[in-house]
């Protein structure tokens, strides 16, 4: 017979005052800079700049968010809808090529696969700034600064080997034999049985393509010279200026730039849900 000791009272306490306590200091903590950016979006200019600080806007308002939208110094939805279309091309191209590339590597055998896997791999090794000197060569020579292939294949070239070795993963938990039972080609076992069970990677390359696209700076300020091509991200370096910071603009800025991948994060998360509950009903 188990005797309770003193160790139970103990362990009541540590499973619920102190872990929902240290919960919500971390996710106070995480929410800091967030909340921060959110109320200074909605302060007056006087408010801003008020002595001593006022953390807690008197008079909300939104019309940070309509300066910044319609702002003919910033355009700013030009620089949003940049970064809509890129990164909406990257991650529907990445999740077209990841998942043929990866249910290649994980169903069939060839010569150089392991290899191939590794070189993969080794790209996630080196930081991207190496590869703005040859990449900037390659589109100029190609006539591509200033557009948006240049952005969306310099993206592409990074979002790819990442999620190739992701969805290799997945697809090779998924067990042979469902696709031989099927009795159908190789393309339509991998519309039909595969790719509804590796919903969940597909969805969360999916993720991850879209927000390195979005949240990328360092190609979209050098292979873009024009205004009108920038994308969200290098806009919301015209609200900082050489002697003073559009701090209301800039928080409503970045506020709106959190609104797609809010959206997309939401929606997928359904998918990856159903995906998870499809693998384990069909598994």
């Amino acid at each position: 017979m188990k005797t309770r000791g003193l160790g139970d009272p103990l362990e009541r306490f540590l499973g619920g005052p102190v872990l929902w306590g240290g919960l919500v200091l971390g996710t106070l903590f995480a929410m800091g800079p967030f909340l921060w950016v959110f109320l200074a979006s909605v302060k007056t200019r006087v408010e801003l700049y008020a002595t001593p600080i006022t953390y807690i806007p008197v008079q909300p308002t939104f019309q940070n968010y309509v300066d910044a939208w319609t702002s003919r110094l910033t355009p700013f939805s030009r620089f949003f809808a940049n970064s809509l279309w890129v990164s909406s091309v990257t991650m529907v191209a990445t999740i077209v090529i990841s998942t043929l590339a990866g249910y290649a590597l994980a169903r069939f055998r060839f010569v150089g696969k392991n290899t191939l896997m590794l070189v993969f791999l080794a790209t996630q090794m080196f930081p991207a700034v190496l590869l703005i000197a040859p990449l900037l060569s390659q589109w100029h020579a190609l006539g591509l600064i200033d557009t948006y292939q240049a952005l969306i294949y310099s993206n592409f070239s990074f979002t790819v080997p990442f999620t190739v070795w992701m969805l290799v993963g997945y697809f090779e938990s998924i067990p042979r034999e469902l696709e031989e039972s099927a009795m159908i080609g190789r393309f339509g076992a991998l519309l039909r049985i595969i790719v509804p069970l590796a919903a969940p990677g597909i969805a969360a390359t999916a993720i991850f393509a879209f927000v390195s696209s979005w949240s990328e700076l360092l190609f979209a300020t050098t292979f873009t010279t024009r205004t009108d091509m920038r994308t969200l991200s290098a806009g919301l370096l015209y609200m900082v200026g050489q002697y003073e910071i559009q701090w209301g603009q800039l928080g409503a800025g970045v506020m709106i730039s959190t609104i797609p991948v809010a959206i997309l994060f939401i929606f997928l998360q359904k998918h990856l849900i159903r995906g998870l509950t499809a693998g384990a009903l069909k598994g």
